[in-house]
């Protein structure tokens, strides 16, 4: 696959749903792990960044995913890609 692949896939479980996207990139330096969700945390110094952005997509989507009773993750192997996901929990409604 390509750089700018990715892989969108979405997974039904016993209790919950979880939705999930692959890329296969530079994958995310350990030393930055535990301030991904941070607002205007960026990996890439301004001097080597290929994209721009601020820093607050993924603190945006944790907050959103969070109030609507989610979970949002990621695993990431520097040099290989990275994959996040969301879990939604599955609510069964009786009439």
């Amino acid at each position: 696959m390509g750089l700018t692949d990715v892989v969108v896939s979405i997974n039904k479980g016993e209790r919950s749903v979880r939705a999930s996207v692959t890329d296969f990139g530079d994958g995310i330096p350990e030393a930055f792990k535990d301030k991904i969700f941070q607002k205007f945390s960026q990996a890439e110094s301004d001097d080597t960044r290929r994209t721009g952005g601020t820093g607050l997509g993924l603190a945006i989507s944790r907050e959103l995913v969070e109030r609507m009773g989610g979970q949002i993750g990621f695993e990431s192997r520097e040099g290989q890609g990275s994959t996040f996901y969301f879990d939604f929990p599955i609510y069964i409604l009786e009439s």
